[in-house]
């Protein structure tokens, strides 16, 4: 279901300005229709940045901080910022917040189409995707109706193609597009930042559980 500038601003609480704003930001993804935007319900649930994205490379050692495995050569000043963005993320009361802020750098993009579940099983096992977020096995996450995971640009089209991956009203494939694939299996701390990312009470749960038993670098 699509929603109107005004619609989307009733549901989320927010003035029909500061809606165009989230729009103009890229915060919030619409489309236009003639001389309108449009923007898909799904937008409503999706969470707020608090702030700017760190850089690529602070994002991947937070990635790395979060899976218990940072470089022992850093020089200086990164490991004075990582630790204070890590002793941030550890006292923060909505640490899922700042991550889906901080770590947006970590792909190129997101793109969210439809498949239809019976294909689900066979896309997961396509290799120029690795599954992240809900659909990797640490998450604990019952995702056979979806599937999340990494793909390099250079593959993404000939990929949806393949898989007859389109827009729809039902998305359930979530693709983060990057210039590398991460290894398979991928880091526990890409796995958090997309479970952050979803805004969902499970999800959420799952991403906050993982955070209480990561190992942090002192």
């Amino acid at each position: 279901m699509q929603l109107s500038v005004s619609e989307f601003a009733e549901a989320r609480g927010v003035s029909r300005q500061r809606a165009l704003a989230l729009i103009s930001a890229g915060q919030v993804k619409a489309q236009r229709v003639g001389r309108s935007w449009v923007i898909d319900q799904q937008e409503v649930n999706r969470r707020a940045a608090r702030g700017r994205p760190l850089s690529a490379r602070m994002a991947e050692l937070i990635i790395h901080a979060m899976s218990g495995d940072v470089p022992e050569r850093l020089d200086p000043q990164e490991r004075f910022f990582l630790g204070k963005y890590v002793d941030r993320l550890r006292r923060d009361e909505s640490p899922l917040e700042l991550l889906h802020s901080w770590l947006r750098s970590r792909q190129i993009r997101v793109v969210d189409v439809g498949a239809n579940p019976a294909d689900i099983p066979e896309i997961a096992a396509d290799r120029r995707a690795v599954a992240s977020g809900i659909s990797d096995p640490r998450a604990g996450m019952s995702a056979a109706r979806e599937f999340e995971g990494y793909i390099e640009a250079a593959d993404l089209e000939r990929f949806l193609r393949d898989n007859l991956l389109v827009e729809s009203a039902s998305l359930n494939v979530r693709l983060h597009v990057v210039g590398r694939k991460p290894a398979d299996p991928v880091p526990l701390g890409l796995i958090i930042a997309d479970l952050a990312d979803w805004n969902r009470p499970r999800e959420d749960g799952r991403a906050l559980d993982l955070m209480r038993g990561v190992s942090w670098p002192h």
